[in-house]
């Protein structure tokens, strides 16, 4: 309850707030402030520079269907080296299978009343050294039929499903556009600098991405990422599917069995819960941030102003 008071809190930031957060019914809305329903700089990937998850705040209800999402392409198993690439792939073919049960016809005209799916996801790798993460590629031009929105109109090209965002300290996340060759490219090499991996609600079925390691070794480097997805899209926290994963990535040579027991001994501000070793997707992994730290500080903010008025 405390985690999604917090998140309440953030993203109605302000008596003038807006009264609905729109949460992943654009990815656009994670760069906005607070004060207009956006993530206020949070982009809920769950990772060590963000500390929230999307499952902060939404949550299934009851005996409801849950949909999972598919990562591969990670070097997780291997490690990874200086300067490598690797394609990754997130799919989530029970919801898309859901999505085109519910929308057969995307050039229909919508019927008032019907439900209306929406999805969304974000993620990203973050280097436990806080500086070199690597560089993220996207390529427009050769994606599959699965990476496209759906057609709405029989003239209409239909457009990518994903979105690059750069995220650099103290200046507004940039939106990524695509260069001459139809490339998107973030990358991260300074501390503070992040690439965020983010989903339009339009019906594709896959995201797909080029991670080139960094050239230094950073020590592990964590892939975070969050997806939420309803069947009918409400405007609210409530009966949402939620699906996380938080995966350690360390140096190729290095044992990562020994850096994952360390995580789950160690102290940390949050608890990562790692992924097992069964087959299908990875497991929904939740980062645990120390919300009573938090509210420790807020406590002590509030006695200092207090005593502050008092001398005054």
């Amino acid at each position: 309850m405390l985690a999604r008071l917090s998140c309440l809190a953030w993203l109605l930031a302000g008596a003038g707030a807006p009264g609905v957060a729109r949460a992943y019914s654009t990815p656009d809305a994670y760069a906005e402030g607070a004060y207009q329903g956006g993530g206020g700089g949070r982009w809920f990937t769950g990772s060590p520079a963000d500390g929230l998850g999307c499952g902060a705040c939404h949550s299934p209800a009851p005996g409801q269907q849950t949909y999972p999402f598919y990562v591969t392409g990670l070097p997780a198993n291997t490690g990874y080296a200086r300067g490598a690439q690797h394609v990754v792939v997130l799919s989530w073919p029970e919801y898309a299978a859901r999505w085109s049960q519910l929308r057969p016809n995307p050039a229909a005209p919508r019927i008032p009343g019907a439900a209306l799916p929406a999805v969304g996801l974000t993620a990203e790798l973050v280097a436990e050294s806080g500086k070199a993460s690597g560089t993220i590629e996207i390529a427009s031009a050769t994606a599959t039929p699965a990476e496209l929105c759906e057609q709405t109109r029989p003239n209409l090209q239909p457009r990518l499903g994903a979105r690059l965002y750069q995220v650099r300290p103290g200046v507004p996340a940039r939106l990524v556009r695509p260069d001459a060759a139809g490339v998107l490219r973030c990358k991260s090499g300074q501390l503070g600098q992040r690439c965020i991996v983010a989903l339009s609600s339009c019906g594709a079925r896959e995201l797909r991405f080029t991670w080139t390691a960094p050239p230094t070794w950073e020590g592990p480097i964590w892939f975070s990422a969050g997806f939420v997805a309803t069947e009918a899209l409400s405007g609210t926290f409530e009966q949402d599917s939620v699906d996380e994963i938080t995966v350690p990535l360390v140096p190729r040579g290095t044992s990562g069995g020994d850096y994952n027991q360390r995580l789950r001994s160690g102290c940390a501000l949050f608890a990562p819960r790692l992924p097992s070793s069964r087959q299908g997707p990875l497991d929904a992994r939740r980062p645990l941030l120390a919300f009573g730290l938090v509210a420790i500080v807020g406590l002590l903010a509030r006695r200092r102003f207090v005593r502050a008025r008092e001398r005054s």
